[in-house]
């Protein structure tokens, strides 16, 4: 079979290979074998290969930690999965032993987690099959077609942001006035989620023509402004009154996000989503984070949310979750230097692999 493998330790200009590789076989009773559909580029994929991100392998790992496929086969002692069925796959796999997850902190393991994730660590979702443990393998909704399938490890990370958003706020507030920064698909999905939830108030910022584009095509009335442009837009608004109440940032730039707090109103709710490259700094004014009473919230990963996830796309549907919508494209993998082209570039908000032709 074909797989795209990195190296994260190495130069961007040599981590990176497609190469021919056995099919891994059954090795544990509790092993599921999955023959993968779509497998799609995280922007942490994107940070990974830039030498951005710190937490991975120092070897050659398939990558790829979003992905939905068929069952195969199974270990002896796998049960509630059957060959042919269509699963997706949750790429972290706590320890249950350390203190974070003895508190039910999974996010934060310190041995397993994001510190043993498929698609990082181990062999991910970028080739024609892939082995994982049955306890990260999620039966798809029957409404849920294995396109839509490869989004729900990103919709169960954005769960998490939301459940956190809505505890830092007290509940759902449609009537606030949301920022989101950065149009990539995590941009996009947030604006799905909070259209899907009653939100009307919506302004989008992002430097990139195409992607902006995309955004409007998302049929949710959202504003959509280059950064400039909503710097003009909030020079005459006084911010201590009708400042934004929540600001959602998904660009993983640290000045974007300084500058959307300078935006904020008081009692606002700053998410930090975007995965900014280790060790870029930012400004920030103590005196505007107790004088507004500002909420700053971190999101991990997805801490026991991707079941969720499942039943939040099937119900979100074709609505929200169309690739054409949410310029997402599928590229066969032999494509990936396209691919990786047409997300630099901003063409598009999300690159899928399909990888049937892989095998």
């Amino acid at each position: 079979m074909q797989a795209l493998q990195f190296n994260a330790k190495l130069s961007p200009h040599e981590n990176l290979r497609l190469i021919k590789t056995a099919v891994p076989q059954i090795s544990g009773p509790t092993d599921v074998l999955i023959k993968v559909a779509f497998a799609g580029l995280c922007g942490t994929d994107l940070h990974i290969l830039e030498g951005k991100f710190k937490n991975c392998s120092d070897k050659f790992v398939t990558i790829g930690h979003e992905f939905s496929g068929v069952v195969e086969e199974i270990g002896a002692q796998v049960q509630g999965l059957n060959r042919g069925d269509k699963v997706g796959v949750d790429p972290n796999r706590p320890c249950q032993s350390c203190k974070f997850c003895r508190r039910g902190q999974v996010n934060h393991c310190q041995n397993g987690g994001t510190r043993d994730a498929v698609g990082i660590f181990r062999d991910g979702g970028m080739a024609g099959f892939c082995l994982v443990p049955v306890d990260q393998v999620h039966l798809l909704p029957s409404s849920l077609s294995l396109e839509q399938g490869v989004l729900c490890e990103p919709l169960s990370c954005l769960l998490h942001g939301w459940k956190r958003l809505e505890s830092a706020l007290g509940g759902i507030l449609p009537g606030a006035r949301v920022l989101i920064t950065g149009a990539g698909i995590v941009g996009n999905l947030w604006v799905s989620m909070f259209h899907y939830h009653g939100y009307r108030n919506i302004t989008l910022s992002e430097p990139k023509e195409g992607r902006r584009e995309i955004v409007k095509g998302l049929d949710t009335g959202c504003t959509v402004l280059t950064p400039v442009e909503l710097g003009a837009q909030e020079d005459g608004v006084d911010d201590e009154q009708d400042g934004f109440n929540i600001i959602v940032e998904c660009s993983g730039y640290p000045p974007a996000l300084q500058e959307a707090i300078s935006m904020s109103g008081r009692k606002a709710v700053v998410v930090i989503f975007g995965c900014a490259p280790t060790g870029s700094p930012m400004n920030l004014y103590p005196e505007e984070v107790f004088r507004k009473e500002l909420t700053i919230v971190g999101c991990l990963v997805n801490p026991n949310t991707y079941s969720e996830a499942l039943s939040l796309a099937a119900n979100m549907g074709d609505r929200y979750l169309n690739f054409d919508k949410l310029g997402v494209k599928v590229f066969k993998l032999t494509e990936y230097e396209k691919a990786l082209s047409s997300l630099k570039a901003g063409e598009i908000s999300k690159a899928v692999f399909h990888l049937t032709s892989s095998i």
